[in-house]
């Protein structure tokens, strides 16, 4: 097996060297311009970061609101907005000013299988409800779908997905824990030194590590509630939940993610419906 030989580093190249090639074969993701919105500038660690969220962000807002000196109580608080947080010391960059910051600072983003990730948003945002909007959200959903006078209710994975693919359909904005990551990021626009993994995050945090002054500084931090269920277990119980023509609506959205960053869907469209 070759691959079981490859450095990390090697598998950071070929990450790197197939974004550009999935890039010019997808006309750059479809963007023209870098969206600044979600990178921050860590300028005292020479470092830049693209959040994803649902995709390690716990780990490096802790870690990046550390280095500001913000207490860990305050960081750990789930009342806390951390990216709100992170911003007030670490301010936005115009897209002139992030593509110059691109040449001169380590810079990074990290990925996540785009169906685990909206599996991930659902079970946390949408059946956790710890957040008010999100409990309203979710009997909005519920209600959307379903016509049993109930106005409130738990909506389903198939809601979810309806409901996803019904706001992208209506050109409306994605809530950021399940938007794309080529909508987030636009990493075809951007310079990245590393891709980060979710599947492989600790081994590739320590690269990043080891490439940057960062050695000891990173501490690993393990705030989600964990899971009932295996990630195998939630594939099968949510995609048998969809039809073929909702799986390829759903796929569609985020198909640029999975060419971007290698992913593949089989995993997931195995458990489809084959009935109309």
């Amino acid at each position: 097996h070759k691959s079981a030989a490859k450095t990390v580093d090697e598998i950071n190249r070929d990450r790197l060297f197939h974004l550009r090639r999935a890039c010019e074969s997808t006309n750059n993701g479809g963007k023209y311009t870098i969206e600044s919105s979600f990178y921050i500038h860590v300028k005292n660690e020479s470092l830049l970061y693209c959040l994803v969220f649902k995709s390690g962000t716990t780990t490096w807002f802790y870690n990046i609101n550390r280095w500001a000196g913000i207490s860990e109580d305050t960081i750990l608080d789930h009342k806390t907005d951390n990216f709100m947080l992170a911003r007030m010391k670490y301010p936005w960059e115009n897209p002139r000013v992030l593509l110059t910051s691109m040449k001169n600072t380590y810079s990074f983003i990290v990925v996540r299988d785009p169906f685990e990730r909206l599996i991930s948003a659902y079970e946390e945002r949408l059946l956790g409800q710890l957040h008010p909007y999100f409990t309203n959200l979710s009997h909005q959903i519920y209600t959307r779908y379903h016509d049993d006078g109930n106005l409130f209710g738990i909506p389903s994975f198939q809601d979810f997905a309806r409901y996803v693919v019904d706001q992208f359909r209506n050109e409306k904005p994605s809530d950021l824990h399940w938007r794309p990551i080529n909508d987030l990021c636009t990493p075809c626009l951007a310079r990245y030194d590393s891709i980060i993994k979710m599947e492989t995050f600790a081994r590739d945090v320590e690269h990043l590590a080891n490439r940057t002054n960062l050695h000891g500084k990173i501490k690993p931090v393990q705030m989600n509630h964990s899971r009932r269920d295996s990630v195998d277990t939630l594939i099968e119980k949510y995609f048998s939940q969809l039809t073929k023509q909702q799986f390829d609506d759903l796929y569609d959205i985020y198909r640029i993610d999975f060419e971007l960053f290698q992913y593949s869907s089989d995993k997931y469209s195995q458990f489809v419906k084959e009935t109309t």
